[in-house]
């Protein structure tokens, strides 16, 4: 805002920031017979304030103030009104009060007029400070309008009572409205309702309820489309660069095009473009199966207005709370792979068929591509890295292609036993009710959260054994490590289950997303990341070129396994 004031008569080299402290006694200001004041009008409206009452807005407050003037001969509008809309009263960080006082030290205003005290400030604190010492220091005449306060004609010992009495009472309420705002919040938090200033790259807000997120069709199908991209084996850096290439429109931009002000820090050009980190966020975004996580960050208290990240701990979680774009397994599937290695070299676009998803059987280490050539043609084989780098593990080399065989036959055989097991469930649920017996979930769960509590305590054990030198560094490190991958493994596969309990609870039937996952797959003809992706966590290569296959949801397997052979007598007799 531009400021145009008369030429100040006199010089202040005193600064207000010199002032804050600098004496404990009050001081008045001076009343000079037949001056005329430079004045200046200052409004203020916060969120929290609203404006659905007309005189809390910002063009009251000027009418009030301005009509007070016009009544008032000692006192001269010198400059338009520094104006802070949306500006908390807790704190003096506002930008156009910044002016104002820049005008003060300049000598351009010896009077300031506000409709009322909170209009000024709403921290007792910090507001006496300057209503008692700042403004008095540098003859300031300040004036609220509505609470009849003038520093000029005020009585001094009935405004140092009375003045700090009503700021005590502003800070109060400010305090009082953050609660319920903070509250407010929470309990649409928790309920699932969608509090965001932006809804995800991905979503709108929908036109009947600004709390709840929509599937946004027109760029909806490119969020799938970096997630399936993934899955096939390009690398983050070349899903952006694809994206850019395509001239899709990033997050940022995208929210520009349709009229809303939005900004980020992520943005290092004029234009901001796909980037790493844009391609990361969608891929790790809970959002993107039906999670709303919020609460994320937040302030301490309503006196401080810095914003710090929360514990993940702290956040309010809930399932459920919106139409997912992708599925829970491909999302899962995506972030386990995201935790391995998964570069490509400079000259490919996409991973190999096996990047990320083998391992050494003896040292647990991942296993590296290695070409050799021989005359005309080339040879692929996969090597133990510790072997290749440090010779501490033996090669564990084998070719790709017996890998390959291997593999799709392993697939083959497991999908082929999990359609076997789905009849035998299917001919259980045609048995008399009495009979059957019920699918334990609380079992399972039961089960589940024992065998992670007793990895949990035995990684917090290790340090006691690494001080007490029952393991050295390296087995330290190997033990942890290994720890916390079955932890990991536990918790993904009991998340899983309630998640199938509770959909059973819903249905009245017993769901088994996992075996529509392995089915899918029956009559594949080839071997692909895709199918690598949905079934198999891991492949082991040992010595002599054996292969173990870890597949997916082993668990609900086994378990699944276990309940259907506690029917044998039951199948045999049926079938």
């Amino acid at each position: 805002m531009a400021l145009s004031c008369f030429p100040h008569t006199r010089s202040r080299s005193l600064r207000l920031s010199d002032l804050m402290y600098h004496t404990k006694q009050k001081t008045e200001v001076i009343f000079i017979p037949g001056k005329v004041y430079r004045t200046a009008i200052y409004c203020r409206l916060s969120r929290e304030d609203g404006d659905k009452v007309e005189s809390n807005s910002i063009a009251s407050q000027r009418a009030i103030c301005e009509d007070y003037i016009a009544r008032h001969d000692d006192l001269e509008i010198v400059c338009e009104p520094f104006v802070d809309d949306g500006y908390s009263g807790v704190s003096f960080n506002r930008p156009n009060f910044k002016k104002l006082e820049d005008a003060i030290r300049k000598g351009a205003i010896d009077c300031i007029v506000v409709k009322d005290l909170s209009r000024f400030s709403r921290n007792y604190i910090d507001g006496g400070r300057y209503l008692e010492k700042i403004f008095p220091q540098l003859g300031i005449r300040f004036i609220a309008v509505n609470d009849a306060y003038d520093s000029l004609t005020g009585d001094p010992q009935s405004d140092s009572f009375v003045i700090p009495f009503k700021n005590l009472i502003n800070d109060s309420y400010c305090k009082d409205i953050s609660m319920k705002i903070r509250s407010s919040l929470e309990v649409k938090q928790k309920n699932g309702e969608f509090v965001g200033a932006f809804a995800p790259y991905g979503y709108k807000k929908s036109p009947d309820n600004k709390n709840q997120l929509i599937v946004d069709g027109a760029v909806s199908e490119y969020v799938q489309m970096i997630f399936a991209m993934y899955k096939d084996g390009f690398s983050i850096g070349r899903i952006a660069a694809r994206l850019n290439q395509m001239g899709v429109l990033s997050p940022m931009e995208y929210k520009h095009s349709a009229g809303v002000k939005f900004d980020t820090v992520f943005k290092t050009g004029d234009t901001a473009k796909w980037t790493y980190k844009a391609v990361q966020r969608i891929l790790t975004n809970e959002v993107y199966i039906g999670v709303l996580a919020q609460g994320k960050r937040g302030t301490p208290n309503y006196k401080v207005r810095v914003v710090q990240p929360k514990d993940e701990t702290e956040w309010v979680k809930v399932e459920g709370a919106h139409e997912p774009l992708v599925s829970y397994e491909d999302f899962m599937a995506v972030k386990t792979m995201m935790k391995r290695d998964m570069r490509c070299s400079p000259d490919q676009d996409e991973a190999h068929l096996f990047s990320g998803f083998l391992f050494c059987g003896d040292c647990q280490q991942s296993m590296t591509r290695k070409t050799v050539p021989s005359k005309t043609k080339k040879y692929i084989y996969y090597v133990c890295s510790t072997n290749k780098h440090s010779r501490t593990c033996s090669p564990h080399s084998i070719s790709a292609k017996e890998v390959e065989e291997k593999v799709f036959r392993a697939i083959h055989d497991q999908i082929e036993l999990v359609v076997n097991l789905e009849k035998a469930l299917e001919m259980i649920e045609r048995l008399p009710c009495q009979n059957r017996k019920a699918f334990n979930y609380e079992a399972q769960i039961a089960k589940l959260e024992e065998e992670i509590e007793r990895y949990q305590k035995l990684k917090l054990r290790l340090y006691e054994d690494l001080s007490d030198g029952i393991i050295d560094k390296s087995e330290y490190f190997e033990f942890r490590n290994s720890y916390t991958k079955i932890i990991e493994e536990k918790q993904e596969a009991l998340l899983r289950v309630k998640k199938e309990m509770k959909q059973s609870v819903a249905t009245g039937a017993t769901e088994r997303n996992w075996v529509t996952l392995f089915k899918q797959y029956e009559n594949i003809e080839e071997l692909n990341r895709r199918v690598l992706m949905a079934l198999v966590d891991r492949i082991m290569i040992y010595e002599d070129h054996a292969i173990e296959i870890v597949f997916k949801y082993k668990d609900e397997y086994q378990q699944t396994l276990e309940y259907v052979l506690g029917y044998a007598d039951e199948l045999a007799v049926a079938g």
